[in-house]
C-alpha cells in the first residue's frame, strides 16, 4: 500500500465505516441485515457478511429471511473451492475469519477470491461481524511480543483492497485495549491531514494510554457524536446478580494445604532435578537460562491450570445445591464455564489398557500435574555448550545415542508423584454438574466429541457425541425439554439462551458464571447469552467464587480487562463488569505492581507479619535478595507471585493476602491524593459547585458540536476527625508531637516500602487533622517527632482541628463538548475526566486543563491577529510570541523567578512613566528596567490593556490632528 498525495491523479479517498457496538442480545445481526437491505434496496446487490464461525450463517439466514429476503441469497464462501471462481451473481457471501486467511493447495487464497468476485469499484456492504475477531490485527510489544494474528491482517487487507466499501464493524466488545483496534483502520481516529485527530495508529495508542480509562471513554463518546459509532445496550432493569461464595470446609481445607505441600516438594525437587541434570551448578545459578525457564514456565501453566480446575472442582456442591433450589422455584439454569477437561480425558483414555475400568480418580486436575510430570519434569541429563558467546544445554546422550537419564531426577520425579497420587481426586466441576443431574436433565454445549457419564449404579463410561449436538442440545434446552445448560467458548458466541418470547421454555435463567476465564470479551458474550431482546424476563446472574484469597488470581485479569473493554465499547467502563467485578479486584495494576515491589523489600527485610522470608522463600520457591543479601534488581512479576501464593495452604495465603492489599490500598491512597488514579470518568463532587464563565472554543466543520471552556467553583466542606475518632481509626499508628512545631501526628509504628517511578523507599504514614502524607524513614529519623502521651495528644489535635477552615473553594476549568479532534492540540499534563453537574445546569463531561492551559487553547484557536484588548491578553497568555499593542510596543508572556508574568517591550523613558499610570509597574531585574503589566486574581488585566490601547489610539489621533 502506497500513500499519495491528495492532489496526485492515482490517489483515491478510502469511504469512512461505521462502528456498531451494541451490547450482546440487542439484535446486532437484524441491524447488519437491515443495512445490507438498504443497500440492496439502493440497487448494490452485493455484499460480504465475516463472521466467526461457519454455523453463524443460521442466524444470518434466519435474520435476513424475517426482513423479507430469501435463504438463497446468502451463500457461503466454503461452497466454493479456493481456485474456483464464485459462480454466484448477485447475493450476500458469508465468510468466516478462519476462511478469509486460508488459502488452498494451489497457492490461490481465499481474500482473492472474495476481491475476485466483489470486482473493481465495490461499493456495497463489508460487514465485519464479531470484528473484535481480527483484535490483534497489529500485533503487541507487550512481555516477548506476539506477532500480528494472520485473521486480522487478512480482515485489514479487505479494506485496504475496497476503498469505497460500506465497511460495517460489528461487535459487543470491540477490543479489550485500546492496542486491539487496529483492525479499525476505516474509524478515520488515525491517518494524515488535518481530518484526523491523531496521525498514525502509534500516536492514538499513546494518547489513550497517558489518558487511561477515562481517554477511551471520551474517544467513544465522540465518535457517536461525529456520527462513526452507536453503541447502545439491554436495559438491566429487572436484571439481578449476587455472589456466590463457596466457604471451604475443614475436610476441602485439608485437602488443599495437602495440594500446596504436593507443590512445594515438587518446587524443591524441581531445582533438585535442574542441579542433578546439570542446568544449575551446585551453587544454584544456571548454566543454560533457556532450558531452564522452558522447564520452569511449563510447570508454572500447569499449576495454574491445576488450581483452577481444583477451586471449581471444590466449588461445584455449592452449585449443585444452588441450582436444585432453583429448579425447585422454577428457575432453569445456565453454567458459564471456559474448560472443559477434554484433552484430558483423551490423554487418559489412550494411556488405559482396553480392559482398564475408567475410574474418577483418572479424570481430576491432578492428572495435570502428573502428565507434567511424566512428560516434561527434567530427568535427561545435559551437557553444557558454548555456541557463540552463549552457554546452551544439549541433551547428553550415550555410546548408542540413547538419552542418559540421572537417577537422582528420576528419583525426585517419582517422589513427587507418589505424595500426589496419595491424595484424595476432585472431579472437575462440569462433570460433577452432568453426574449430579443426568444427562436427560442437562443439556451440554461444549463441543466435546467424548464426555464420561455415570450409569445408574455409578460406573462410568464414555459417550461419543456428534458434531450437531451443540444445535441438538441447545434446541432441548430452549424447547423445555431440559432445563439446565451448560457452555463453554464453543456455545458462547452468537446462541440464545434467554427467555425468549418465541421459545417454549420461558423459565426465568438464572446465569451461573462458573469459570470466568482470562477473556474479557469472552465472558461479555457468555453474559449476553442469556440477557437479549424479546424475552419475556430479564437473567439473575451469580459469580461463583471461594473464600479462597488466592482465588483473586483468577478474577484480577479479566477485571482489567473488563474495565477497558466498558470504556472502548461503551463509552462508560461500568457497563463493561455489568457490577459484578469491583475496582480492588483487579490486582494487575500498575499500582499492584507498585505495591508489590514494596512487600517483596519488607519481606526480605524481615518487615512483614504475614510470614518470614526464609518460610516464604521455602514455600513459594521465589529468591528476591541476592548472595550478598541485597534485593534483586529483576523481582518475580505480580503474576508468578499470585502464582506461587495460590499454591500455598490456606491459612498461608489468606493472610498473606490481606498484607498484601493493605500495601495495595496504601499505594491507591497515595495516588488519589496525587491525582495520579486512574478513575476513569470521575463525577466531581462537592457542597457547591457554580459555573462562573462559559467560552465556545471550537466548532467542528463536520458535526457542528461545539467546544466549550468552562469555569467552575467547587465549594467542599472540610471534615475533620476529633482526636478520639482518630485514634479509633489508627490503632496501629503512634501518637506523636512535633517538638519544633508543636503539632501533633499519628504516624505508622513501624516504616514500610512504598513503590514510586522505579524507586523503593521506606516511609511511614503521618495522619494529621489536615489529612495524610507519607515521609522517608531518613527524613522521619532525623526529624523532631518524639512519641506523647494520648491525653496530651487529644489537647494538641483538638486545638489545630478546631482551628481550621471549615470550607474550601476551589477553581478548575472545564474542556468539554467535542473533544476527539483536537484531542492532540490540548494542553497535557492532566487528563483528568470529570463528569459535573453545577447547579441549576445539565450534566456534562469534560478534561480539565489549568489555567495556563485554557489561555494556551484560547490562543490557540483565536483566528486572524487580536484586535480587542481581551483578546490581545488571551493571545498572549497562551503563547511566548509577542503581541503588538501599536506604538511599538509588544505584550510577552515571560516566566521570571518561576513566576509567569505579561511584560511589555518596546518602551523608552518618555512611554514609561505614562504606563505607570495606566497600571503598569516597574521592576530592576539584572540592572534592567522591565515594564510589567498585573495579571492574576481580583485584577483587571483587560482593562489596563484596553486603556495602554486607548492612549495609543488618542495618541496617534493627536499627531494626526
Amino acid at each position: 500500500m502506497t500513500t499519495r498525495a491528495d492532489d496526485n491523479p492515482e490517489a483515491y479517498a478510502y469511504r469512512l465505516g461505521y462502528f456498531l457496538g451494541d451490547g450482546t442480545g440487542c439484535g446486532k445481526g437484524r441491524e447488519c441485515a437491515g443495512l445490507i437491505l438498504a443497500n440492496w434496496l439502493a440497487g448494490r446487490r452485493k455484499a460480504v457478511w465475516i463472521s466467526k464461525s461457519a454455523t453463524l450463517i443460521e442466524d444470518a439466514v434466519r435474520d435476513w429471511t424475517d426482513l423479507g429476503g430469501s435463504p438463497a441469497d446468502i451463500q457461503p464462501l466454503s461452497k466454493w473451492k479456493p481456485d474456483q471462481p464464485i459462480s454466484m451473481g448477485d447475493g450476500i457471501l458469508f465468510v468466516t475469519y478462519a476462511t478469509l486467511r486460508s488459502a488452498g493447495k494451489c497457492g490461490m487464497t481465499r481474500l482473492s477470491q472474495v476481491l475476485g468476485w466483489m470486482g473493481d469499484g465495490f461499493d456495497g456492504v463489508l460487514a465485519f461481524d464479531e470484528a473484535h475477531a481480527m483484535q490483534n490485527a497489529a500485533g503487541s510489544d507487550a512481555g516477548r511480543g506476539v506477532k500480528p494474528s494472520q485473521q486480522g491482517l487478512a480482515g485489514l487487507r479487505l479494506q485496504l483492497a475496497t476503498p469505497r466499501a460500506r465497511v460495517f464493524y460489528v461487535s459487543a466488545t470491540g477490543a479489550t485495549s485500546v492496542q486491539n483496534l487496529a483492525y479499525a483502520s476505516r474509524l478515520g481516529l488515525w491517518g494524515q491531514g488535518p481530518d484526523y485527530p491523531f496521525p498514525s495508529r502509534e500516536s492514538f495508542v499513546s494518547a489513550m494510554e497517558a489518558g487511561g480509562v477515562a481517554a477511551m471513554e471520551v474517544v467513544a463518546r465522540d465518535l457517536k457524536t461525529l456520527g462513526f459509532y452507536t453503541a447502545r445496550a439491554l436495559s438491566f432493569d429487572g436484571v439481578e446478580y449476587d455472589v456466590l461464595e463457596h466457604a471451604l470446609t475443614p475436610a476441602q481445607i485439608e485437602i488443599y494445604d495437602a495440594y500446596a505441600g504436593a507443590f512445594r516438594t515438587i518446587h524443591h525437587n524441581l531445582e533438585a532435578a535442574l542441579t542433578a541434570t546439570g542446568v544449575n551448578d551446585a551453587s544454584g545459578q544456571t548454566n543454560a537460562s533457556a532450558a531452564k525457564a522452558s522447564a520452569k514456565s511449563r510447570f508454572e501453566s500447569t499449576k495454574q491450570r491445576f488450581f483452577n480446575h481444583l477451586l471449581m472442582g471444590m466449588k461445584a456442591p455449592t452449585v449443585i445445591r444452588a441450582i436444585e433450589d432453583d429448579l425447585a422455584e422454577g428457575f432453569a439454569c445456565v453454567i458459564q464455564v471456559v474448560s472443559t477437561g477434554e484433552s484430558l480425558l483423551k490423554r487418559r483414555l489412550e494411556a488405559m489398557d482396553p480392559e482398564d475400568e475408567l475410574v474418577e480418580g483418572a479424570l481430576t486436575p491432578r492428572d495435570y500435574v502428573l502428565s507434567y510430570l511424566e512428560q516434561a519434569f527434567p530427568i535427561h541429563a545435559q551437557k553444557i555448550v558454548e555456541i557463540d558467546g552463549n552457554m546452551v544445554a544439549e541433551p547428553l546422550r550415550d555410546a548408542n545415542g540413547a538419552l542418559v537419564v540421572s537417577r537422582e531426577a528420576e528419583a525426585l520425579r517419582d517422589e513427587a508423584m507418589i505424595e500426589l497420587m496419595s491424595l484424595a481426586p476432585i472431579p472437575s466441576a462440569l462433570d460433577q454438574i452432568l453426574w449430579a443431574f443426568g444427562d436427560e436433565v442437562v443439556a451440554e454445549v461444549t463441543g466435546r466429541s467424548i464426555r464420561p457419564l455415570k450409569a445408574s449404579e455409578g460406573a462410568l463410561f464414555i459417550e461419543k457425541r456428534s458434531a450437531s449436538s451443540n444445535s441438538s442440545e441447545t434446541r432441548a434446552f430452549m424447547d423445555g425439554e431440559k432445563d439446565i445448560l451448560i457452555f463453554s467458548d464453543a456455545g458462547g458466541t452468537g446462541r440464545s439462551y434467554h427467555a425468549a418470547q418465541t421459545a417454549k421454555n420461558q423459565k426465568r435463567r438464572r446465569h451461573y458464571l462458573l469459570e470466568p476465564g482470562w477473556r474479557a470479551d469472552a465472558a461479555i458474550q457468555g453474559l449476553g447469552r442469556t440477557h437479549r431482546s424479546a424475552q419475556v424476563s430479564a437473567p439473575f446472574f451469580r459469580v461463583c467464587t471461594s473464600d479462597v484469597h488466592g482465588e483473586k488470581r483468577f478474577t484480577s485479569t479479566i477485571a482489567r480487562r473488563l474495565d477497558q473493554l466498558g470504556a472502548l465499547t461503551k463509552g462508560q467502563r461500568e457497563t463493561g463488569s455489568q457490577g459484578m467485578f469491583r475496582e480492588e479486584d483487579n490486582l494487575e495494576s500498575p499500582i499492584a505492581r507498585g505495591a508489590l515491589r514494596g512487600y517483596y523489600a519488607d519481606l526480605a527485610a524481615g518487615r512483614a507479619a504475614a510470614m518470614s522470608y526464609e518460610q516464604f522463600s521455602d514455600w513459594t520457591a521465589l529468591r528476591l535478595i541476592d548472595q550478598d543479601g541485597v534485593l534483586l534488581e529483576e523481582l518475580p512479576p505480580i503474576q508468578r507471585f499470585l502464582n506461587r501464593v495460590l499454591a500455598l495452604p490456606i491459612h498461608m495465603q489468606n493472610a498473606l493476602f490481606v498484607e498484601f492489599m493493605s500495601r495495595i490500598a496504601d499505594q491507591t491512597e497515595r495516588a488519589r491524593a496525587a491525582g495520579t488514579l486512574d478513575l476513569g470518568v470521575e463525577t466531581l463532587r462537592g457542597e457547591r459547585i457554580e459555573q462562573v464563565s462559559t467560552e465556545d472554543l471550537w466548532t467542528c466543520p463536520r458535526s457542528g458540536a461545539v467546544t466549550r471552556i468552562i469555569g467552575l467553583e467547587v465549594t467542599d466542606p472540610v471534615h475533620i476527625l476529633s482526636a478520639e475518632e482518630a485514634l479509633d481509626r489508627n490503632p496501629d499508628k503512634l501518637p506523636m508531637i512535633n517538638s519544633a512545631s508543636g503539632r501533633a501526628a499519628l504516624i505508622s509504628s513501624r516504616p514500610m516500602q512504598m513503590y514510586d517511578e522505579e524507586i523503593v523507599t521506606l516511609m511511614r504514614k503521618v495522619t494529621r487533622p489536615s489529612g495524610s502524607t507519607y515521609v522517608e524513614e531518613g527524613k522521619f529519623q532525623a526529624s523532631a517527632w518524639e512519641e506523647i502521651e494520648k491525653p496530651e495528644f487529644r489537647r494538641l489535635w483538638d486545638e489545630e482541628a478546631n482551628s481550621l477552615p471549615k470550607v474550601t473553594t476551589t477553581k478548575l476549568y472545564l474542556l468539554t463538548g467535542l473533544l476527539l479532534p483536537i484531542w492532540k492540540d490540548i494542553p497535557s499534563g492532566n487528563e483528568r475526566i470529570y463528569r459535573v453537574t453545577p447547579e441549576a445546569q445539565t450534566a456534562m463531561i469534560g478534561r480539565t486543563v489549568s489555567e495556563d492551559g485554557a489561555a494556551a487553547l484560547r490562543a490557540r484557536f483565536m483566528v486572524g491577529t487580536p484586535k480587542t484588548p481581551r483578546d490581545m491578553l488571551t493571545a498572549a497568555l497562551g503563547s511566548t510570541a509577542p503581541v503588538d499593542l501599536g506604538r511599538g510596543l509588544t505584550l510577552t508572556r515571560r516566566r521570571v523567578a518561576g513566576a509567569a508574568r505579561l511584560e511589555i517591550d518596546g518602551a523608552d523613558r518618555g512611554t514609561i512613566d505614562g504606563l505607570k499610570a495606566l497600571g503598569c509597574f516597574t521592576e530592576i531585574i539584572a540592572f534592567q528596567l522591565r515594564v510589567f503589566v498585573p495579571h492574576g486574581e481580583g485584577v483587571d488585566t483587560a482593562a489596563i490593556l484596553g486603556r495602554i490601547v486607548a492612549d495609543g489610539s488618542a495618541s496617534r489621533a493627536d499627531r494626526a490632528a
